[in-house]
Formats: structure tokens, sequence, C-alpha cells
């Protein structure tokens, strides 16, 4: 018997983790879109994002890694919200 690697899915998760990495990915382009903030701040949070879906859809890509990454720019969206509110 083999040891599972720690970000290797098991059988039947792998779907309902991409679906949960694509309505995440939907949510932040949703963010940036209505983002008050500078178009170069806009702009470089887009840039990040695509590079996320690029990632992704690479073969051998690392659903883990880029699920990392996503929850760094959606803290830095938040961030930039917060810096242009009011």
């Amino acid at each position: 018997m083999t040891r599972s690697e720690p970000d290797e899915a098991k059988p039947g998760e792998s779907a309902a983790g991409s679906d949960l990495l694509a309505a995440r990915l939907l949510a932040a382009q949703r963010l940036i879109t209505v983002l008050n903030a500078d178009s170069d701040v806009r702009m470089g949070l887009q840039l990040r994002l695509m590079a996320i879906c690029t990632a992704m859809k690479a073969p051998g890509a690392n659903v883990a890694s880029s699920s990392r990454r996503l929850d760094r720019l959606m803290a830095d969206i938040e961030h930039a919200r917060r810096d242009n509110v009011g």
C-alpha cells in the first residue's frame, strides 16, 4: 500500500475541489470588477488573477498552490477595498 501525498486528491474530491476553486476565482474577478481603487491597483490584481488561472490550465497544475495564491490575492483585494472606502 502506498501513502497519499498531502496535496493528492482522493477519488471524488477532485471535481468538488475544482468547483470550489472555480467559484472562488469568479468571486475574485467580481470583487476586482467593482473595486473602487486606482486603475493601476485593479490592473495588478487582475494580472495576478489571470496568472493563477493560467497556472491552473498547465499540465500537472498544483491545486493547493493555486489555492494559496488565490487566498493571498483575495486578502489583497480586501486590503485595497478597505484602503479606498469612504
